[in-house]
């Protein structure tokens, strides 16, 4: 049993230090920003008219159009990312949109915290985005998504939508650079873009197995710690509760 555990422990180790390839951006439908953020490319929604991509937007304005972005609550107003969300966001969807086929949207999953202590939970928006005539659409789902805390105990991802052209979420939006097409979907200005070169088509990236392996959740467990998303009591708590499956 000793000897089981020991092995266990010593591939999650190697595993947390082997360094991430990523894939030509050619070939790539999503890009992990973390275990909670990602962004990735899908079909556009039924209907749609065709985006324009791929274009090649630069990372300042893509950072420049997030950072008007913002919340309003019946308490207060706030941006809907912070600031270095943002920039993390821009290098990525630099990539997407650059790749991007006039038939596919861009969502987006970023989860950080958000009300300016420690001690809060992490919390997640979702939102769809393309581009058309060189602004950038941001639709939004959720603005402020709670799930952390419940993904901790049980290993599973909610079913995350993004923010419809036809059906209006219940967020509301604003901003002091661009328009709000509705309250949860925002038009918003970008600097001069280049159209790029179409890549092949390519098969998307199929989407995680349900059943995580045990090595994969200590990993997982291990960065949650190392980016400050669970405490280190929550962490010695559930690793030990995984060890036990050994």
């Amino acid at each position: 049993m000793l000897s089981i555990r020991s092995a266990a422990l010593a591939l999650t180790v190697l595993v947390a230090q082997a360094p991430l390839r990523a894939a030509p951006p050619s070939t790539r439908h999503r890009w992990d920003i973390s275990p909670f953020s990602w962004v990735q490319l899908s079909p556009a929604e039924q209907g749609a008219p065709a985006n324009h991509h791929p274009l090649r937007v630069s990372t300042a304005s893509l950072e420049q159009a997030l950072t008007h972005a913002r919340l309003v609550t019946p308490k207060d107003e706030a941006p809907l990312f912070g600031g270095g969300e943002v920039a993390e966001l821009a290098k990525v969807l630099f990539e997407a949109f650059n790749v991007a086929a006039p038939g596919e949207d861009v969502e987006l999953v970023s989860t950080s915290k958000r009300l300016g202590s420690a001690m809060d939970s992490a919390l997640t928006v979702t939102a769809r985005l393309f581009l058309l005539d060189g602004k950038l659409n941001l639709l939004v789902h959720d603005a402020r998504l709670d799930f952390v805390y419940a993904y901790n105990m049980n290993f599973q991802m909610p079913k995350f939508e993004f923010g419809s052209r036809t059906k209006p979420s219940s967020v509301v939006l604003k901003t002091h650079d661009g328009e709000a097409r509705r309250a949860d979907w925002l038009v918003l200005p970008l600097a001069a873009t280049t159209p790029a070169t179409a890549p092949p088509a390519v098969p998307a990236t199929p989407a995680p197995a349900a059943t995580v392996g045990l090595e994969e959740r200590l990993l997982r467990l291990k960065r949650l710690r190392e980016q400050n998303l669970i405490n280190e009591e929550d962490y010695a708590k559930r690793k030990q509760e995984l060890l036990k499956e050994i």
